[in-house]
């Protein structure tokens, strides 16, 4: 089978495809996380008004969407008998056995790549800081916000070859190919920098800016009409968590369809496009070449 191009129209029309034609399994994931996401709204705002006391729930919500990411990858690549959370809390994201030693890997994984992140931005928000302390600029907390929003935005735009990547490598992760490295996944996606920046940008923009007006205007309105704030924040929340897991939901399928075309699947994964790719005796066209290299990954 002759090697399909990636281009971020194929990978952004099949995201919305797979969604459109997975509703039911879509409402069937985000159920739960959605309630808890609303519940971590409501308590915060409880908790401020009343006791005065900030809970920092992007903490819990981070969990959240990365557990439904894993999910909808699992969704996407392997099918909904491989996508549930309870599945995923028995056997592990990557549906191996969980153990001390994985453990303690996936942690070390997390603080590395935290570090690598946090250290430059601490770096520039130190430079730009000292440069605008010789410009005589007095410092307020919302100057200080503003350095360190401007600094995590440079360090994303220098770091994004690496972080488009990350995505395709949780697919990987996703599958179980626990040998699949980040040097070949790397080296699978050699010229498509810009592609996957730009498929990611098309993913999350549309419905971004959609999310962030629609919430604008709910909470002016319910400043206006003085409606109570726990019902203001359940649907104020209820929007805005909806529209985060559908936003998730078109970007981690374009994402994995991105995997699919530059570093490739076994035979029988991706089901639901089975019906479209079949060879003359019936099976699913997948190189030989690429099956085995596969089939050494998960040993």
């Amino acid at each position: 089978m002759p090697e399909q191009k990636l281009t971020v129209g194929t990978s952004i029309g099949e995201s919305y495809h797979f969604l459109s034609t997975h509703l039911p399994h879509f409402f069937r994931l985000i159920y739960g996380p959605l309630i808890l996401w609303v519940g971590v709204g409501i308590a915060e705002q409880i908790l401020l008004r009343k006791y005065h006391i900030q809970l920092h729930g992007n903490y819990i919500l981070n969990l959240v969407t990365a557990a439904f990411a894993i999910v909808w990858y699992r969704q996407f690549l392997l099918g909904s008998k491989y996508a549930s959370y309870r599945q995923m809390l028995k056997t592990g994201f990557s549906g191996r056995r969980l153990s001390v030693i994985r453990l303690l890997r996936t942690a070390l994984r997390i603080i590395v790549i935290s570090m690598a992140l946090l250290v430059p931005t601490l770096m520039i928000s130190i430079g730009m800081m000292i440069y605008y302390q010789g410009q005589g600029v007095l410092f307020s907390d919302a100057v200080i916000q503003r350095l360190a929003v401007k600094s995590t935005f440079v360090v994303m735009l220098i770091f994004s070859p690496l972080l488009v990547r990350l995505s395709l490598f949780t697919a990987g992760f996703a599958l179980g190919r626990s040998s699949l490295g980040f040097r070949e996944v790397w080296n699978r996606t050699r010229g498509y920098t810009v592609t996957l920046w730009w498929v990611a940008i098309r993913g999350f923009l549309p419905l971004g800016i959609y999310s962030y007006t629609l919430s604008w205007l709910l909470k002016r309105l319910a400043g206006e009409m003085s409606v109570n704030y726990i019902i203001s924040t359940f649907f104020i929340e209820t929007v805005t968590g909806f529209l985060t897991f559908m936003m998730l939901a078109i970007v981690v399928a374009a994402n994995a369809e991105a995997f699919r075309i530059l570093v490739g699947v076994r035979d029988g994964d991706v089901p639901h496009r089975a019906s479209r790719e079949k060879s003359p005796d019936g099976r699913t066209q997948v190189p030989p070449a690429l099956n085995k290299r596969i089939a050494r990954q998960t040993e």
